[in-house]
């Protein structure tokens, strides 16, 4: 997978559950059966491009994987300052001054590259699943409100969609768990092949 590629699926994903989930929730409660929009016909896509827009502005995919980039990053920076067997600063040799330097590597090596769409791929599979948890957890406070107005099987919504918070947010810490071992098999290749390029760009951050 290509970066570009998980970018639009990243888009798309969350609007993809919204309706999902709203169909399942539909059902249970009234007993509705919704199938799914053609795609092929404007006004039809229209339905996934709104959600997905409104829930791209919004902070949330970023709450909840805050912790998770913040390892994910860090063991990459910290692995590119032990590869060059500096003494590490973390203000110094910040990701920010680290990261252009990365994806340059991984760009320009073929090995690289082949786990950078591992990664691609785990990452679109760790950010769905955070979306996951986020709308799933919006449909079980919509269940609250409708068990609170009597609806039929608005309790059994709730327990639904309260198990897929607690499924997806686990789901997600083993996908970021996987993109910090993609991260370190990257490391390894740079650790042999890519030294000199490391030690040149930390040293050009010493001066």
């Amino acid at each position: 997978m290509t970066l570009g590629k998980m970018k639009i699926w990243r888009l798309f994903v969350p609007a993809v559950l919204i309706v999902i989930y709203g169909m399942v929730l539909a059902h249970i409660v009234a007993n509705v059966q919704l199938g799914m929009p053609d795609l092929s016909k404007a006004p039809y896509l229209i339905i996934f491009l709104i959600p997905a827009v409104l829930y791209y502005i919004t902070p949330i995919r970023s709450w909840i994987n805050e912790g998770s980039h913040t390892k994910i990053v860090e063991n990459l920076r910290s692995g590119m300052v032990k590869i060059a067997g500096y003494d590490d600063d973390p203000q110094k040799y910040s990701w920010i001054n680290l990261r252009s330097l990365f994806f340059k590597l991984v760009d320009e090596d073929k090995t690289l590259s082949t786990k950078a769409s591992l990664a691609y791929f785990n990452g679109l599979i760790w950010t769905g699943l955070a979306d996951s948890a986020a709308i799933s957890f919006g449909y079980a406070l919509v269940s609250i409100g409708l068990f609170y107005f009597d609806a039929p099987n608005a309790l059994v919504a709730l327990v639904l969609f309260t198990t897929v918070v607690i499924i997806s947010l686990l789901g997600n810490r083993v996908a970021a768990n996987r993109q910090i071992s993609i991260g370190n098999e990257q490391l390894e290749v740079m650790k042999f092949e890519h030294k000199a390029a490391i030690e040149k760009r930390l040293n050009q951050l010493d001066q």
